[in-house]
């Protein structure tokens, strides 16, 4: 059975994942547009240094950019709080949860970043639906926890064990 604790950590995950996936795809387009036109101004210089050039001050304004590193950073201690939510909950509810969760957050954080989305009535339906399913999986283990402290109950009455 999952409790509220163990909801929360895992809805948490998915919200550190999905937050943070558009927030890192936007820092990545900006750094990679930063590096092009740097490349751009180094016209003159052979293409193979060019190339090298662009592709060291790339990887170094990755490393520099805080709208890369600091999403990236957030995603990790997501991953860190999901391996810790895995050794006290259900794997069969952990993994569904957490990655539904993070769809559903990712398609917010996008829409709030101003991100196009080609049909968002469909991606509206998506995200409830996904939400309906998380809902689904997290009933049906209360139910199925509750069924089998009833069937211990029986067994404990016919003095089975």
């Amino acid at each position: 059975m999952l409790n509220a604790t163990e909801a929360l950590s895992l809805i948490l995950v998915g919200a550190f994942w999905g937050c943070t996936n558009p927030l890192m795809r936007k820092g990545f387009v900006e750094t990679k547009s930063s590096a092009e036109r740097c490349e751009h101004n180094n016209v003159d210089v052979d293409d193979d240094v060019v190339g090298v050039k662009a592709f060291i001050i790339t990887k170094l304004s990755l490393l520099t950019n805080v709208k890369v590193w600091l999403p990236y950073l957030i995603n990790q201690l997501g991953s860190l709080l999901y391996y810790k939510a895995l050794a006290s909950s259900h794997l069969t509810l952990s993994v569904p949860i957490c990655n539904a969760t993070a769809m559903v957050f990712s398609s917010i954080t996008s829409a709030i970043l101003g991100e196009r989305v080609n049909q968002p009535g469909r991606a509206a339906i998506g995200v409830i639906l996904v939400l309906l399913g998380v809902a689904v999986c997290m009933y049906s283990s209360e139910e199925h926890a509750m069924g089998d402290d009833i069937d211990r109950g029986k067994d404990i009455k016919h003095g089975e064990l």
